[in-house]
């Protein structure tokens, strides 16, 4: 196996993990289990994309780009392939961050603010597009891609004591753009392929 990529499915593996965990750790009924689909617009993810266009796509070389403001921060961004962008934007107190990349022309997104959130992005495959923003305290957010040309956006701002899982495949179709996350309070979210799930934490 490709050293380069254990660390990577390791990360897949613990977020499948992890996703049956949330679900199982929060029993729901009828009344409290919300099941809805979520939008596709495609034009929206392009209207985003539009402005990194130049850092993506080059034949040779990836960017990757950190900027941190505030106290006891951390980042981390690794890309295995050539022409992709890797961005993290942080601010407040105790942010993490975890981004991968592993495959040509993909770019991961990231603005966190509030103190103490926790933001994990993977992508394995080409041509993918992940922007994610954070904004509120004590949540948790994970975003993995497996596949190639798969985009989405997810907005998990103002948000307070919440853990967001969401996994796009090709079943998911090319883009995955969620909907009703902001100002979400004491809240398990899993976003699959075609559903999401939003259950109270207990």
């Amino acid at each position: 196996m490709n050293r380069a990529r254990r660390p990577l499915r390791s990360l897949l593996r613990g977020a499948v993990v992890a996703a049956g965990l949330a679900l199982a750790a929060a029993p729901a009924t009828a009344e409290d289990l919300l099941i809805q689909d979520y939008d596709t617009n495609p034009a929206a993810v392009n209207a985003l994309m539009a402005p990194i266009q130049p850092y993506l796509g080059g034949e040779s070389g990836s960017n990757t780009a950190i900027i941190q403001l505030g106290q006891g921060n951390n980042a981390n961004a690794g890309i295995s392939g050539t022409g992709s962008l890797a961005l993290i934007h942080q601010a407040g107190t105790n942010n993490r961050a975890v981004q991968a990349i592993e495959g040509n022309s993909s770019a991961l997104l990231l603005a966190q603010g509030g103190s103490n959130n926790s933001v994990l992005q993977a992508s394995r495959g080409d041509n993918n597009f992940q922007l994610v923003g954070v904004s509120g305290e004590n949540n948790q957010i994970a975003y993995i891609q497996d596949g190639n040309s798969l985009a989405g956006v997810l907005d998990v701002r103002d948000s307070k004591n919440s853990t967001v899982l969401a996994i796009q495949t090709a079943q998911s179709g090319r883009y995955m753009m969620p909907t009703g996350l902001r100002g979400l309070e004491n809240k398990t979210v899993v976003v699959v392929p075609g559903r999401m799930y939003v259950l109270p934490k207990r």
